[in-house]
């Protein structure tokens, strides 16, 4: 191609212009790049300060600064999390889901993130699937076994539970049969609760082989033979409770008081007072049984002996103060029933404290292993890990 002097000239300015754009854009260009890691360095060390504000500024300059920097973006939406914007922290690590040519360790991070963000929002069902994805690629994760565990356990899949706690305590080579026990048993009782007794009863009995001293097993094994009309294999279970888990014993006292005088063996419930008395002479809840019997008997002189004998041991002891008005009662002793009164008010106390859960504060009149408002599993403390524990394979 043949220049004049002007085409000379007009290339010339051309190709210097373009030296120039590209010289400058280089120069810019690495001067970002060359930020990326001092804004990501300042953006860990905000984080460890407890910095959220700083650190989620610098964490946000590093991603537009290097698209690569897939730890950037995982801790970003991760504090858009914690800062209570859910759908948005969702949508940053979903983003980062779609990419390609991941690590093993990097599929585990984004799902990991992704499991929180999930849980944090209320979609368990979206939460399972990022855990799942997790096992696929690392199969000993035990993080992603125990939050399933957590997450089974809160929607009431407790055979799912059981199986993944198993798992990890196979992995660990550590005995936990007082939780798989609990677990087992609460797998039982939505069995019962679907009308499949048999197979609830299978459950409880599994339970006792990693725990044998399960209180919620051993109860509900003695409540499963009673509504199926077999009263003494009930009181059996029952009676196995009280031996193995004294502290647990008034959870079957009106259990087994039902249960003898249907089966017409009226002594034997004073029997089995007596001998928790023989073991433990300051249970006050053995105390209050034989006081009720007596009372049910009107031997109200000796069952007034046997509620002031609990109130020693338990002053505010609301159904040993009722015990000894309607003893009273019984005995038109008007005067003493109001000084009777007067002492249960000043107690500070018109009703039984039941059961509270740790969690949220939920109360139960009755002995429970699960919480219905906040679905926390062992949050009452009654069911706590027996000195005798066994785990099976």
């Amino acid at each position: 191609m043949d220049f004049t002097g002007f085409g000379w000239t007009i290339f010339w300015v051309f190709a210097i212009a373009a030296a120039v754009f590209a010289y400058l854009w280089t120069r810019t260009h690495k001067r970002r790049t060359s930020q990326a890691p001092r804004l990501y360095m300042e953006a860990l060390r905000a984080l460890v300060d407890g910095d959220d504000r700083t650190a989620f500024d610098r964490l946000k300059m590093t991603a537009q600064e290097d698209s690569n920097n897939l730890d950037a973006y995982l801790k970003l939406g991760d504090l858009l999390r914690r800062r209570g914007r859910i759908d948005r922290a969702i949508k940053v690590h979903q983003e980062l889901n779609l990419r390609r040519g991941f690590s093993k360790n990097d599929i585990i991070a984004v799902q990991k993130s992704l499991a929180l963000d999930y849980v944090a929002s209320g979609d368990h069902t979206a939460a399972e699937r990022s855990l799942l994805k997790i096992i696929e690629v690392d199969k000993e994760n035990a993080w992603a076994a125990d939050q399933l565990v957590a997450l089974y356990a809160h929607s009431g899949r407790f055979d799912a539970a059981f199986d993944y706690r198993r798992a990890a305590v196979k992995r660990s080579g550590k005995a936990d049969g007082h939780t798989l026990a609990i677990y087992k048993t609460l797998a039982g009782a939505s069995l019962s609760a679907a009308g499949k007794k048999h197979d609830a009863r299978v459950a409880y009995k599994e339970a006792l082989s990693f725990d044998e001293h399960c209180i919620p097993a051993l109860l509900y094994l003695g409540d499963a033979y009673w509504d199926d009309g077999e009263p003494e294999d009930a009181v059996e279970w029952w009676t196995r409770l009280a031996a193995a888990r004294p502290e647990a014993a008034q959870m079957v006292f009106d259990r087994l008081e039902r249960a003898y005088f249907e089966l017409g063996q009226y002594g034997e419930i004073n029997k089995f007072y007596e001998r928790i008395l023989d073991k433990n002479p300051n249970d006050a809840m053995a105390l209050l049984g034989l006081a009720n019997l007596s009372l049910k008997k009107g031997e109200f002189d000796h069952a007034l002996r046997r509620y002031r004998q609990v109130l020693e041991i338990d002053p505010v002891c609301l159904p040993a103060r009722a015990g000894i008005i309607r003893a009273l009662a019984q005995q038109s002793r008007w005067q003493q029933i109001a000084q009777e009164v007067d002492s249960l008010l000043g107690t500070g106390t018109l009703e039984d404290e039941g059961y509270t859960c740790s969690r949220c504060g939920h109360r139960e009149p009755e002995p429970a292993w699960y919480c219905p408002q906040c679905k926390a599993v062992e949050s009452y403390g009654i069911a706590a890990t027996s000195q005798s524990v066994t785990t099976k394979a």
